[in-house]
């Protein structure tokens, strides 16, 4: 099969007689073969180009961390594959900065630089932090210049996903994003989640179906009711096995019969999130969707749930969000809805309509006496 590029790595991949797929790593520049996991022959060209930095520069502090068991083992695969990026632009941009030199100063400066997207600033300068933090530790500094500087602003999303998007987006979609869409919404869990939910963690408890999970950011185990609306589209998947589709791929993956995860890749394994973001934003461009994202889902439904009476702590308990926060999505979302002014005007009617029933009630039982 034709080779494809990552960070530092050359990657063969081959069909084996078994239908596996496996991944050959070699290192770009020699052509050296390092390993069949992405990550150990990524921590191998780490030590490797490591060694070619100068010691006390900000490169060598990059390819140190890259290749630490903090970051091969503490982080989240999304979370190594953002940080990478990043990483490796403050090695090109800065890597020649000697650390002993860095001072508030040349954080605020680099900061400056990148005004004009203040989620990415942000981003640079947390981990110029980390970074930086380890310098100290490892008494290469005194102090770390990037512990208290200020982050940019960066506004909120507010976008929500309306019943009619919704629709639209499950006409379009496929069973197996249309499974997704609704796994999102109805569990109000992350992308991440949804994609590594599995079929042994659902079970059924007083005519309920419930999804178990541990959360991959955070590490909060959440039991999620299924609601009414996801439960037939789960119970369609949970009565079939799965197949590769589509059926071009059935030679390929011919021995692929069935897979526990809920929603799997059309190779039958957990979707690369990049490829899942492309077959997702085909589907939302076919649906004439422009301005949602996948992220939206989880906001939209902590946003009906309030709008449906639920609690705080209900809604938290539900999305594995800390309560002051999901109380923060609340307050921003909730006062500008119609849908919220007309509930409450509703309920404020039905109060004085119960409240006229009690009197006459009352009088019927004193008139009687």
């Amino acid at each position: 099969m034709p080779r494809s590029r990552t960070s530092g790595l050359k990657v063969s991949r081959k069909v084996l007689a078994s239908g596996e797929v496996r991944e050959y790593f070699y290192e770009r520049r020699t052509g050296r073969f390092l390993s069949n996991d992405r990550d150990e022959a990524l921590a191998r060209v780490s030590r490797a180009v490591a060694a070619t930095h100068a010691p006390g520069t900000v490169a060598a502090l990059v390819m140190q961390y890259l290749s630490s068991s903090h970051f091969r083992t503490k982080l989240a695969p999304r979370t190594q594959t953002l940080y990478r990026g990043y990483l490796n632009l403050i090695r090109r941009e800065w890597g020649d900065l000697p650390i002993a030199g860095i001072k508030p100063g040349t954080i605020e400066l680099i900061k400056t630089q990148f005004e004009d997207t203040p989620r990415k600033a942000n981003q640079i300068v947390a981990l110029l932090r980390v970074l930086l933090g380890r310098a100290v530790k490892w008494q290469l500094i005194g102090s770390n210049p990037a512990l208290k500087p200020e982050m940019l602003p960066t506004p909120p999303r507010e976008q929500v996903w309306s019943h009619d998007d919704e629709r639209r987006f499950l006409a379009a979609a496929s069973p197996s994003l249309r499974l997704a869409i609704m796994l999102m919404l109805y569990t109000v869990q992350r992308p991440s989640d949804v994609l590594s939910m599995t079929t042994s963690r659902i079970r059924e408890e007083d005519n309920r179906l419930y999804i178990s999970l541990r959360q991959q950011k955070t590490g909060e185990l959440i039991d999620v009711p299924v609601h009414s609306e996801l439960e037939p589209v789960l119970q369609a998947r949970l009565a079939t096995d799965w197949t590769p589709n589509p059926l071009s791929t059935q030679r390929q993956y011919r021995n692929v019969t069935s897979t526990l995860l809920l929603v799997p890749s059309p190779t039958g394994k957990p979707w690369a999130y990049r490829n899942f973001c492309r077959a997702w934003d085909l589907i939302a461009r076919k649906a004439g969707i422009d301005d949602l994202q996948r992220r939206d889902l989880r906001r939209t439904g902590i946003v009906r749930l309030a709008e449906a009476g639920a609690t705080t702590p209900q809604i938290a308990a539900l999305s594995g969000h800390g309560i002051d926060y999901c109380q923060k999505i609340i307050d921003t979302y909730l006062p500008r809805r119609t849908e919220v002014a007309l509930s409450a005007i509703k309920l404020w009617e039905n109060a004085i309509e119960t409240s006229k029933v009690i009197r006459l009630s009352s009088r019927g039982h004193s008139d009687n006496r």
